[in-house]
This record gives structure tokens, C-alpha cells and sequence, in this order.
């Protein structure tokens, strides 16, 4: 299915679900991991073909970049996730994770690009976990990569590169928060199309089982 305006209200909602069962596996990994009680939601999703993500991010903005590929229980490929955090947002998350006051970060150290990168592992082994728990089906995460740009610039990389194989991005607008912080951020599921097919079609299954 190339084109996502297809979708029914009933797979929305499930995709709805989906974004909910991960955060909700999230907040509770995050929540141990700082010791102190987290709260994630998802409030939106977008759906939109590749070259129009940026519709959906403002490209002007400078932002972190956590870049995993997701891998089926027999090591093919079955898409890539990016996630994006504004710059300012990337800025709370590190406070939040170092235990330090509100605003003390004003540039990301090694260490605190670590711990946004731990966030990141956690955030998309909850995806997975929920796909699992939802669809039945396995997604493992690489190894993460981590970007500091534009968002311009990164939108454009993942276009150059994924546009021969991957036809149509889900967003998961994230809102993640705690007493004192509250961050944003965008969850971008960019999945090969075999996988799209896929979990649309375990979806159209779930909501009329």
C-alpha cells in the first residue's frame, strides 16, 4: 500500500494504540531509570509520503538526532526510526537525566550525549515491545547513531537515502514530562514497504477480530 490516505479510521486508531502501548513502556523504563516519575504521551500522528516529512518537522530548527534501523527475528531490514528532539528539548532531557537544575545545559557534553542516547534505546526498544504486545511481530533496534544539525538537513539526508526504498513516514509527536521538565520530540517510523503492509494488515486484523 503506497498510498497512507488509505487508511482507516480503525487502523489509525490502532497506530494510535500502538504510539500510547510505547510510551506507556517508556515512561516506565525512563522512570526507573532517573528515579523520579515520568510521564509520556503521544499526542499526534502524522502520516505523510517520505518527501513531504518536512511538512511535518520545522526544518529550521537545530536538533538531536537518534538514528536506529529496525531488524525482523531473521536480521532482514524492515525500516528505520529516527528520533528527533529540538535542540532546547535535548537541552531538558539532559538536565532531567543528569539531575541537574533546569537550564543548567547549554551544550551537550560526551557524557550527556550518552545518556540521550540511552534515552534513545529505551524509547525504541518501548516501540518495539509494544509491537510485539500489539501485532505480534518481532523489530529490534541497531546500534544508534547520533546527529546534531539542522533539521533541514537531516530530513534531506534520510530523503537521499531512504527515497529508493522506503515510500511513506509515520510521525509520533511525543510529549514527555516530569515535575519541572517538559520536552518534545518526534518519533519518525520510516518503514521498508513490505512492512507497512504488514503491520496495516495485522492492524485491519486487530480492530475487526
Amino acid at each position: 500500500m503506497n498510498d497512507m490516505t488509505q487508511l482507516s479510521e480503525f487502523q489509525m486508531d490502532s497506530l494510535k494504540e500502538l504510539g500510547n502501548i510505547g510510551s506507556a513502556h517508556a515512561a516506565t523504563s525512563l522512570s526507573m531509570m532517573v528515579g523520579q516519575d515520568i510521564d509520556m504521551r503521544v499526542p499526534e500522528i502524522e502520516i505523510a509520503p517520505l518527501e513531504a516529512i518536512s511538512s511535518l518537522i520545522n526544518p529550521d530548527e537545530r536538533v538531536v538526532g537518534i538514528y536506529f534501523q529496525l531488524i525482523d527475528g531473521d536480521s532482514n531490514s524492515d525500516g528505520h526510526i529516527y528520533l528527533l528532539f529540538p535542540e532546547q528539548s535535548a537541552y531538558s532531557i539532559s538536565d532531567m537525566l543528569m539531575c541537574q537544575e533546569k537550564g543548567t545545559t547549554k551544550e551537550i557534553t560526551d557524557l550527556e550525549k550518552s545518556a540521550l542516547m540511552e534515552v534513545g534505546n529505551v524509547l525504541i526498544s518501548s516501540f518495539g515491545d509494544a509491537s510485539a504486545e500489539l501485532l505480534g511481530i518481532t523489530m529490534l533496534p541497531s546500534t544508534p547513531t547520533y546527529r546534531y544539525d539542522m533539521a533541514r538537513s537531516l530530513i534531506d539526508e534520510i530523503v537521499t537515502d531512504l527515497s529508493k526504498t522506503t515510500k511513506n513516514a509515520i510521525l509520533f509527536k511525543t510529549a514527555l514530562t516530569n515535575e519541572t521538565n517538559n520536552v518534545n520530540g518526534y518519533l519518525l517510523l520510516l518503514p521498508e514497504p513490505q512492512t507497512l503492509e504488514n503491520m496495516l494488515t495485522l492492524l485491519g486484523a486487530k480492530v475487526n477480530g
